[in-house]
């Protein structure tokens, strides 16, 4: 109490003053209304900017949390999308064939840039040799077809787009796989051109098309899209079949890189052939 009494005594002038002021201070944003309001803004200000360091904070704290609660969502659609049976397993997902031999893995990866107006358009990932991302693996987002990886370095991986003129994927429709052009001529977004299947064909509108057993960087079944219109050519014996994509480009952001575990032991015996 001592020590107390003779702090202040010590400090009164200073006390005093930082009394007074105050008082001043009170009265002058209290009485007058432009110092108020400008008092108001700044005090608003300051306490937005508080809030948004929070919020950023916490929203940064949480982004693990919030990663792992959508990668689930994406995988719940995952499994109702596609016929494959699927297991979660930590940052990777096994697929398996009917007689549950593992053949697939799919990685969840989150595109970091995209592109889908120009003609051979390529997606960046987050994901790339240290993750086990190689050249030529397929990419697929939770709704079908997205790509195939083009390179990787250590942390990323360039990936090119379905939409994109070098892309070839054998469309698989009805029940039957079609050795014929599935092209994006970079007219419509989110469509693709599927020349030479014969008039012959039971082809109609709205029928899905998917990959099926030619290629080995995709399961069999994946949605690559659904046939959206189909133009009979008097003069030709083709159809003009225009593809609406199931994977929407324009909001590209969680994707799934596909390693097939026996690429390199098939693709032996193919090469061999």
């Amino acid at each position: 109490m001592q020590r107390l009494i003779a702090f202040i005594e010590h400090n009164f002038y200073i006390i005093l003053f930082v009394i007074l002021q105050t008082i001043c201070g009170f009265l002058i944003f209290s009485l007058n209304p432009y110092q108020q309001a400008t008092f108001s803004k700044a005090s608003l200000g300051v306490t937005s900017s508080i809030n948004k360091l929070s919020s950023d904070v916490y929203s940064y704290w949480d982004l693990k949390s919030q990663n792992i609660w959508l990668q689930n969502q994406i995988s719940q659609q995952f499994k109702e999308s596609f016929p494959q049976s699927l297991n979660y397993l930590n940052d990777t997902f096994l697929i398996n064939d009917t007689s549950m031999h593992h053949i697939f893995d799919a990685i969840p990866a989150h595109v970091v840039f995209n592109t889908a107006h120009k003609s051979n358009n390529v997606f960046i990932i987050n994901k790339g040799l240290n993750h086990g991302v190689r050249k030529n693996m397929g990419v697929i987002s939770s709704q079908g077809i997205a790509g195939i990886v083009l390179s990787s370095n250590q942390k990323f991986s360039a990936v090119m787009s379905l939409l994109n003129t070098n892309m070839k994927v054998t469309p698989h429709i009805n029940g039957q796989e079609y050795f014929t052009e599935m092209i994006w001529d970079n007219t419509k977004l989110n469509r693709l051109t599927i020349n030479g299947i014969n008039k012959l064909e039971q082809i109609n509108i709205d029928d899905e098309v998917s990959t099926g057993n030619s290629s080995l960087l995709f399961p069999k079944g994946i949605p690559i899209g659904h046939i959206s219109k189909i133009n009979i050519m008097p003069k030709s014996q083709y159809f003009e079949i225009e593809l609406k994509t199931a994977t929407n480009f324009r909001n590209l952001e969680y994707v799934f890189v596909i390693i097939n575990k026996e690429y390199s032991d098939l693709n032996d015996l193919i090469s061999n052939d």
